[in-house]
């Protein structure tokens, strides 16, 4: 179940409705929307919100690229036992290879320790990085937690 609070600051709004898109059922921002405007709390002076234009002129609802699914992903979290089952003259180019599966050196290194999700896509990265090496075990992360794409 979604709350409110769990809606990020700062995060798009869609008022679009149901009434308008047929995927607002399963739309993160049109829930939040939905979840605002049935709120009895205080209603925050400003929003940010998805141009309403913007969805009445979509010729087709799936190329809306302000969609997001309310389906919740499974995200790994640490990364501490990552290369263990490596041999040890193939870790220091594996490892690097890893490193490139992040946007910045720092998010490796917050994933690592469990301080940040490793997204799906970068799982996959790292799956593609040890198919490459030859590696045929799968990766070992330390944890596995589903959680919302917002």
């Amino acid at each position: 179940m979604i709350l409110l609070q769990d809606v990020p600051n700062g995060y798009d709004y869609c008022f679009a409705g149901k009434d308008k898109c047929p995927k607002a059922a399963t739309c993160l921002r049109a829930i939040a929307a939905q979840l605002l405007s049935e709120s009895e709390d205080e209603q925050p002076e400003t929003v940010r919100a998805v141009n309403p234009f913007y969805v009445e002129r979509l010729p087709d609802y799936s190329s809306c690229r302000r969609y997001r699914s309310s389906e919740p992903l499974r995200y790994a979290k640490g990364m501490s036992r990552l290369f263990d089952e490596i041999p040890l003259k193939q870790v220091s180019i594996v490892r690097l290879r890893v490193m490139g599966c992040f946007s910045c050196e720092r998010y490796y290194y917050h994933c690592r320790k469990g301080e940040r999700l490793i997204t799906p896509e970068e799982q996959q990265r790292i799956v593609g990085v040890f198919n490459r090496a030859g590696i045929s075990t799968k990766p070992k992360f330390d944890s596995y937690e589903y959680g919302l794409a917002w």
